[in-house]
């Protein structure tokens, strides 16, 4: 029986966490802590801005290199390139969608109070020279933080649960003996240590540690965001659209499809 991703309660806490951290945050002015109210704040500015891209970056080295140590198969690899592929059209349909709407539908907002409707964010502010004030600005960074943090937390798991199956490295020197799925593998490493399987782990640890930093920071500037930027149903849209987007990657059945196919 498959137990459930940790990533799917990590899902629930960000919903129950973003509702109840919303709705406190308005009915209590919340102090500044620090820099945090500040949206020019350096976290904000080359993290959270940068997020896919740090996600991107980290976790496929990480695979790369456990693919190298024969931690993961071919076949795990392929899937998490293709978990980040359909990651990256969602960051970037998920974004344009929420400037789209931030910049088509508001009130544009002249010298003198002078309010004018029906017009779009450009002609505002090129033509009118006014102040664009949007109906609706989904939290952006809600959005793309929740999301991260989920596929994060998901493949980190699915790399150490394949880590528990999987055959170590052998070199010269090393014996291994596997006896087959869900029985004990003996391992017996000599004192001469392969340098390139050495250098392997440090870099899958260094990897892992960045990783690990990230994740931090993410789940930091979530709860900061929450607390200081957007209206409540701004944050509850972002945190919506990060766990629905999530569920589009962790659902098996297409992935698994995929994985499975071997041409004739």
């Amino acid at each position: 029986m498959n137990s459930v991703p940790v990533a799917n309660y990590l899902a629930v806490a960000y919903i129950f966490w973003v509702v109840l951290g919303s709705l406190s945050s308005d009915a209590w002015n919340t102090p500044c802590l620090f820099i945090f109210c500040d949206k020019f704040n350096f976290f904000n500015q080359y993290f959270v801005k940068l997020c896919w891209g740090w996600t991107f970056f980290t976790c496929l080295t990480s695979s790369s290199v456990k693919l190298w140590r024969q931690i993961i198969d071919n076949k795990h690899y392929c899937k998490v390139w293709l978990h980040f592929i359909a990651g990256t059209v969602i960051w970037f349909v998920g974004t344009r969608s929420i400037d789209f709407i931030k910049d088509s539908y508001g009130i544009c907002e002249l010298d003198g109070d002078k309010m004018v409707f029906n017009l779009n964010k450009q002609t505002c502010k090129s033509s009118l020279k006014g102040q664009w004030l949007p109906y609706l600005d989904i939290s952006g960074h809600i959005f793309m933080m929740v999301f991260c943090c989920l596929i994060i937390a998901y493949e980190e798991e699915s790399f150490n649960r394949s880590k528990e199956n999987s055959k170590s490295v052998t070199s010269p020197g090393n014996t291994f003996k596997y006896s087959g799925e869900g029985k004990e593998a003996d391992y017996v490493d000599s004192e001469n240590c392969v340098l390139p399987d050495r250098l392997l782990r440090v870099m899958d640890v260094f990897a892992s540690g960045i990783i690990l930093v990230l994740f931090g920071i993410f789940n930091l500037m979530l709860i900061m965001t929450t607390l200081y930027f957007h209206t409540p149903i701004e944050k509850v849209l972002g945190v919506a659209m990060g766990v629905c987007s999530y569920n589009l990657i962790s659902f098996k059945y297409p992935w698994d499809c995929l994985s499975k196919f071997q041409p004739v």
